[in-house]
């Protein structure tokens, strides 16, 4: 089945960011089916994420950065704000998802973030929110 793409967007360059494998690999084949390009990371194999996850997204220049709020909330949002406000990358769209949104607004207060499981309908508000960020560039 060739891919599909959104009428209105060329095919996006994507940054995934997250701590687990199979989210990873379900939300980047996700996006490719859907016409998108995606390169991964794993969160967890950075351990000067502070440096490290800022150099890999501008290594790749992506259109949108996903990157995923996981646990511990506080510090990985922190880490999240870190990079976001970082010179470089003030500019840089990014759509946050989490795997569990009522736990990290406990730790950090109300979000725009996208809770994902794997069910359809959450991967089609990432896909949505994805594009929509891509517009705004």
């Amino acid at each position: 089945m060739p891919p599909k793409t959104s009428p209105t967007l060329l095919r996006l360059r994507l940054v995934v960011l997250n701590d687990s494998t199979p989210v990873l690999d379900m939300l980047c084949r996700w996006l490719q089916q859907h016409g998108h390009h995606c390169e991964t990371a794993l969160l967890a194999d950075m351990p000067q994420a502070h440096e490290e996850v800022g150099e890999f997204i501008l290594k790749h220049r992506p259109d949108v950065v996903i990157y995923d709020v996981g646990m511990p909330y506080a510090s990985s949002w922190d880490l999240l704000e870190v990079i976001r406000t970082s010179p470089d990358l003030v500019s840089q769209p990014f759509v946050i998802t989490t795997p569990n949104k009522r736990k990290l607004e406990q730790a950090v207060g109300p979000t725009a973030a996208f809770e994902i499981g794997g069910r359809d309908a959450e991967l089609r508000r990432v896909l949505k929110a994805v594009e929509n960020a891509a517009r705004r560039d």
